[in-house]
């Protein structure tokens, strides 16, 4: 059994939840420890029940949360070395944390699950995307990225379940209040991926394979789900009946599950 679901997704923070056979994690912990709380409470659960979070990158939208996990140390933070020193040197309380690092591009087994972190262009010292093969399915985390690469369209192009981000609107970015450099970072290529850019990664999936598409990490200021929606139109009807925008205001997004 895969179960997965998103937490919240924004520039704001980031967070998602998975059950592969009563194996509870999450993806990220970029948001505050009470929110994490009262998901998991929804679901009759609690932090004593997750077993693991996976870390993507030391962005405080990526790892706030881990503050609070010290309270947790059975809970182990997978992350890869430079990720994991960059995190612990800004957050020294973090270093009290069950840390189980790994070398990017090594795949590994979690519980039955084997996870292969593969490396992606974002201005921080290692990110990663994560690709999670579920016995059969295959799942992968893709955000958080200034340029789709070779290997980031292989990745996405071998999942059924797959989110990708599509942080920004060209035209709303450029209009926006932020100072030219913030806006140069986002659109450079070690920045995040437009609306265009994950639809044009989109357009090259086989509607055949997959069977559920997020789109996530949505700026709220330099974008908007009408601007994604129009886009979306263009695809074939197969593979639009797939996507899921994940609202970066409401977060929640629906659940994933197969037996």
């Amino acid at each position: 059994m895969f179960e997965f679901q998103v937490i919240e997704s924004s520039s704001a923070g980031n967070c998602a939840f998975f059950n592969y056979n009563g194996n509870c994690a999450l993806i990220d912990a970029g948001i505050g420890i009470r929110k994490i709380e009262k998901f998991l409470s929804s679901r009759n659960m609690g932090l004593s029940d997750i077993k693991a979070v996976f870390i993507t990158h030391e962005h405080s939208d990526h790892c706030k949360g881990l503050q609070s996990f010290y309270k947790y140390p059975h809970i182990e933070v997978f992350a890869n070395i430079p990720t994991a020193e960059a995190i612990k040197s800004s957050v020294p309380r973090t270093k009290q944390l069950n840390w189980k690092c790994f070398r990017t591009g090594d795949i590994f087994d979690f519980m039955g699950l084997s996870i292969n972190p593969f490396s992606i262009p974002h201005d921080t010292s290692d990110a990663v995307g994560y690709f999670f093969c579920a016995g059969s399915l295959h799942a992968v985390w893709l955000t958080d990225l200034g340029k789709v690469t070779t290997l980031a369209a292989s990745m996405a192009r071998q999942a059924e379940v797959l989110v990708l981000e599509s942080n920004f609107c060209p035209q709303m970015l450029d209009a926006s209040d932020r100072p030219y450099k913030l806006k140069s970072r986002i659109k450079g290529s070690q920045g995040h991926l437009s609306n265009e850019d994950a639809i044009n990664l989109l357009s090259t999936l086989d509607p055949q394979k997959v069977r559920k598409i997020y789109l996530a990490h949505i700026s709220r200021e330099c974008n908007s789900l009408s601007k994604i929606g129009e886009l979306i139109s263009t695809l074939p009807d197969t593979l639009r009946d797939s996507i899921e925008i994940v609202s970066p205001v409401e977060g929640l997004s629906s659940v994933f599950r197969i037996e």
